[in-house]
């Protein structure tokens, strides 16, 4: 291609961009992204500002956007229309959201634009740069980004607003709902408290160290009752019985066999033996060891009718120094420490199942915990707001679990926590959608719809990839560039700058360093794969899924034959994808942008995520080989006490004498 021809294609385009004014926009957008930058780092340094000051923010990053436009493009013309735009959006968002900074309206504005103008120079490029040879592949391509476009129409606005959640810190002006734990308390009342701790074939070590932790509590009026469910091998079950005998008359134990309902099964049986006295529940894991305030710090939230539930973060111990285990914490840190406590404090809180408190009438009324779901805790949690009730995430840590210490154990879990909510919605759908939960708060069903609609998109996008796919092949196999429009390019570079400022206010946020951020965006494309499988399993499957546990025992390394197995699939996708994107970089023109570039791109960056998987699971299992991991003993007693506990009197019960599933809420 002469030089000639290349000044005359961008004079061009130049043109064309100025003619509809998508040049004066896309300048426009990029100034807000300049004043978006300015000031987060501002309120992260600084606080938010003042209500009072918002008009005048507000007019001087538009102003600053403005500027910049007239300075690249040389004139003001096609300025007026997304500047008028952006203040139609802006201004009455930030009359709405009154407790939030302007930087919130701002940051929905901005991305609203990007999203506008992404698509609209899409339309124009499927419309106006396709050759009539290629049709068969613009149609092709044309499919998947129609029905994403749909898709995106139905989510956008509600995805926006909720996907800020995160950054409620630099974003709130003025926190509603509590945000740090109570004083411990020292004086009456003191409402009595029953502490659940479901366990199936844990180590006896790992939950004897649980139950010195609850000895250890600071809060007077407690019991506790552990539940063994379905361990066949004595020598797991009969120590903790043994060791709840040694701890005194607070602590019961319950071995129940044939057991139905896993955890939740596990946790209904422990509700049907709790005192009729007892006014809260709390619930802990096995391998959770709380902090000696974790009763007294929280209890007092319930004084409070209208608060149903307390939850606290997920937390860990023993990762340091391992990088799997730190990987998969800081994937799961940055939820439990900025996006769950930012949902809770727009009356959005899930329970997640271990350290949370539960309010024992409320639990009684809505059937007690659901005994086919995968995340039963999520579930529970929905059918307490559907019967008016609120909860709240206090974002301090009042105990500490263990990581999965082989990637096998960690897909088992997190192919749970994505299957569930999915169980979820398919089972209360009506309810929500159709008015059946009226006590239920409007966002609170928002939210719900949206995740799983959020979901379903993803889904449906999966599957229509293939159509993606041959597209390029047929392009490829025609020989056929298509030029990208230099515009989308421009948006691209927008959304990486985007990404890299989030990317570095989350780790001032988490206080952590740049490594533990990039280990958890490891571990979290690792996960892809895993959750697609979830979400189709969830959504498509007729047999109920099972529940698997997460393996607490002392993992023995196996191999690296034995750890890629874990990760065979994306294995051969990751390395499928790597050579089409290979291909396909062979056959772009680099002396400009083309499909081809972009695709090789797109596939390479996927191909990359999915050898995350297998790249953690080699990594895991060499922790394993050089001795890193901590050591759980697998060493149990090898007989029964001589005399059985008083407090395990009524042990040994069969699934017969469970509870029954949980309702639907009332």
């Amino acid at each position: 291609m002469t030089a000639r021809r290349r000044t005359g294609m961008m004079d061009a385009w130049v043109g064309r961009l100025s003619e509809w004014g998508l040049g004066a926009s896309l300048c426009f957008l990029g100034g807000v992204q300049v004043g978006l930058a300015l000031l987060f780092f501002w309120n992260q340094r600084f606080g938010v500002e003042a209500r009072r000051w918002s008009g005048g923010v507000l007019v001087g990053v538009y102003g600053l956007a403005a500027l910049l436009t007239v300075l690249v493009m040389g004139t003001a013309r096609g300025l007026g229309p997304v500047l008028l735009g952006s203040l139609l959006v802006a201004v009455p968002l930030c009359g709405v959201l009154k407790h939030d900074s302007v930087v919130r309206s701002l940051y929905f504005t901005q991305r609203l634009m990007w999203l506008g103008l992404s698509n609209l120079l899409l339309w124009w490029w499927f419309q106006e740069d396709f050759p009539a040879s290629a049709s068969f592949a613009r149609t092709l391509l044309f499919i998947p980004w129609f029905v994403g476009l749909v898709l995106m129409c139905f989510q956008t606005v509600h995805g926006l607003l909720v996907g800020t959640a995160d950054l409620q810190p630099l974003m709130r002006r003025r926190f509603l709902r509590p945000t740090a734990p109570l004083p411990p308390r020292r004086e009456p009342p003191f409402p009595k408290v029953t502490v659940h701790v479901p366990c199936h074939a844990e180590p006896p070590d790992v939950v004897n160290a649980t139950l010195d932790a609850i000895a250890r509590l600071d809060y007077p009026n407690f019991d506790v009752i552990v539940v063994d469910n379905n361990t066949v091998d004595p020598t797991l079950w009969r120590p903790v019985e043994a060791h709840c005998a040694r701890l005194g008359a607070r602590f019961r134990f319950i071995h129940v066999e044939a057991l139905p309902g896993a955890k939740g099964g596990a946790l209904n049986l422990a509700l049907r033996h709790t005192p009729k006295a007892t006014e809260v529940v709390a619930v802990l894991d096995a391998d959770f060891v709380c902090e000696p305030d974790f009763l007294s710090r929280l209890v007092g939230f319930l004084d409070d009718p209208a608060i149903d539930y307390v939850q606290t973060p997920h937390d860990y111990r023993d990762w340091e120094g391992k990088r799997f285990q730190q990987a998969s914490c800081w994937e799961e840190r940055q939820g439990n420490r900025l996006g769950l406590p930012g949902l809770s404090e727009w009356g959005l809180t899930l329970l997640i199942g271990t350290t949370c408190l539960i309010r024992r009438s409320a639990l009684d009324a809505v059937g007690g915990w659901s005994e086919t779901s995968l995340t039963e805790d999520s579930e529970l949690s929905l059918r307490l707001n559907a019967r008016g009730g609120q909860g709240l995430f206090i974002g301090r840590t009042f105990g500490r679990g263990l990581l999965p210490v082989t990637f096998r154990e960690f897909q088992k879990q997190r192919f749970r926590w994505t299957a569930g909510p999915i169980q979820t919605f398919k089972l209360h759908w009506r309810g929500l959608l159709f008015g059946r939960y009226p006590r239920m708060l409007p966002r609170a069903k928002r939210a719900a719809v949206f995740q799983a609609l959020g979901v379903v998109a993803n889904t449906v996008m999966d599957a229509l990839w293939v159509f993606s796919l041959a597209g390029l092949l047929w392009l490829a196999f025609t020989r056929q560039s298509i030029p990208l429009p230099r515009g989308l390019l421009f948006l691209l570079g927008l959304a990486i700058i985007d990404f890299g400022m989030l990317f570095l206010l989350r780790r001032q946020l988490l206080r952590c360093s740049v490594k533990d951020l990039l280990a958890a965006a490891v571990a979290n494309a690792s996960l892809e794969h895993t959750r697609r499988r979830a979400a189709a399993a969830a959504l498509f499957s007729r047999d109920p899924l099972p529940w698997l546990r997460t393996d607490k025992f002392q993992a023995s390394r196996k191999g690296w034959r034995a750890a890629l197995s874990s990760a065979r699939s994306e294995l051969s996708w990751g390395g499928a994808l790597l050579g089409l994107a290979g291909m396909l970089f062979h056959l772009s023109d680099l002396s400009r942008p083309d499909l081809f570039l972009l695709g090789a791109l797109q596939f390479a960056l996927e191909g990359l995520r999915f050898l995350c998987a297998p790249y953690l699971a080699l990594r895991a299992d060499a922790e394993l080989r050089e001795g890193t991991q901590a050591a759980l003993s697998p060493t149990m007693a090898p007989e029964r006490p001589a005399g059985a506990a008083p407090a395990t009197v009524a042990a040994c019960h069969t699934g017969a004498e469970s509870s029954p599933g949980a309702s639907r809420p009332r």
